[in-house]
């Protein structure tokens, strides 16, 4: 537990055994901004780094969740195969859910045969371009056990709905769309970056949409990393056809190793914000991150410093050295777009959930410099 003015009032060293309940209580002093840092150590290869996560302006009673969760287990990928009879010519085959590769396919004794690996995930969207046609053909199907399909083109449903839409910045975005189809009880892709490779930047993405489905709603999450980032997360009974854009601007007139500062409007308290910090230490040595989140409590100035690293730490932990170079800082503002009875200073940690953006609408807009 730290202050504002980064001064350390409070630490322990979490040692192997697991803890299902940790409590910390000090005494607020009046004005006192309290914050909480979780350091946390990374090991790659016999390399370590650190991901250090710090939740600004806690109340009493505020809950972080688990320090480590347990991470989900490996995929396990099943081969599923396709025949299709009356294909003569084959130009593009797009399997929308995750894969482990691309899919493979020609033309075998005048028929189409395709061929992947996938998880047994809930819904399957293939679709096909074939035959010189204009547009997709598609195969749609809630996934059993079944591995091999023998089809031929009239099974390949033309009754495609292809939804587009706009994007606030064109280049590379990355994310997906799921639909919920009411009639079967599960989800299934209608976008997804990861397969849906584009030759040229465009302006708009493209959802498609078989028409036999009965969706109920759409799970949208999508992202443009860089310096000049944007992030959209939504739940929608039927799909936008513009991504909203909204005026950001960080101004980061202060960075210094330990402290930032940024102002913020009127129409942003309420709101809540992310700063990332990068350290690259190199030598094929991963890169070490801390993270700060709060919630803007009034218009101004945001000022915050990065709070003291205990001796006993930078012992256990000797590449916290870094902490006085970082070599970039991201300032994040996330909006919540749909009303929501949320209190930062209780818990801090479900602005951090990918559901919890996607129920609430979360937009964002962020900005990176270089040290």
């Amino acid at each position: 537990m730290s202050n504002q003015y980064g001064v350390l009032r409070y630490y322990q060293v979490l040692g192997e055994e697991r803890q299902e309940d940790l409590s910390i209580t000090v005494n607020q002093r009046i004005g006192e901004q309290l914050s909480l840092t979780v350091v946390q150590a990374v090991e790659d290869n016999g390399f370590f780094a650190f991901n250090n996560v710090t939740y600004r302006n806690l109340s009493s009673g505020a809950y972080i969740d688990k320090v480590n969760e347990e991470e989900d287990g490996a995929r396990v990928y099943r081969q599923i195969e396709f025949f299709v009879d009356g294909v003569s010519a084959v130009e593009e085959v797009i399997v929308t859910g995750p894969v482990a590769m691309q899919p493979v396919y020609r033309i075998i004794g005048g028929r189409l045969f395709v061929a992947f690996s996938a998880p047994p995930y809930n819904g399957m969207l293939v679709l096909f371009k074939v035959n010189g046609e204009e547009n997709f053909r598609h195969f749609y199907t809630s996934v059993g056990e079944q591995s091999i399909y023998e089809l031929s083109l009239a099974d390949l449903s033309s009754g495609l709905t292809e939804h587009k839409i706009s994007l606030p910045k064109d280049g590379d975005w990355e994310g997906a769309i799921q639909a919920f189809d009411g009639g079967t009880g599960q989800y299934f892709w209608v976008y997804n970056s990861e397969r849906m490779l584009k030759l040229f930047k465009r302006q708009y993405l493209t959802a498609y949409i078989p028409q036999e489905a009965e969706i109920t709603h759409f799970e949208l999450d999508l992202d443009h990393p860089g310096a000049d980032g944007y992030s959209y997360y939504g739940r929608y009974e039927t799909l936008p056809h513009q991504l909203e854009d909204f005026f950001f601007d960080p101004l980061f007139t202060e960075n210094e190793s330990k402290a930032f500062r940024f102002k913020v409007t009127e129409e942003e308290v309420g709101q809540f914000y992310e700063v990332d910090y990068t350290y690259q230490a190199g030598r094929g040595i991963p890169d070490s991150h801390w993270r700060i989140l709060g919630a803007v409590g009034q218009a101004g100035e945001v000022d915050f410093i990065l709070p003291d690293i205990p001796a006993e730490l930078y012992e256990v932990l000797p590449v916290l050295d870094l902490l006085l170079e970082p070599s970039t800082a991201v300032k994040r503002m996330l909006r919540c777009t749909r009303e929501c009875e949320y209190d930062f200073s209780q818990k801090p940690y479900l602005l951090q959930r990918k559901e919890w953006r996607i129920e609430h609408g979360i937009q964002a807009r962020s900005q990176e410099t270089e040290f």
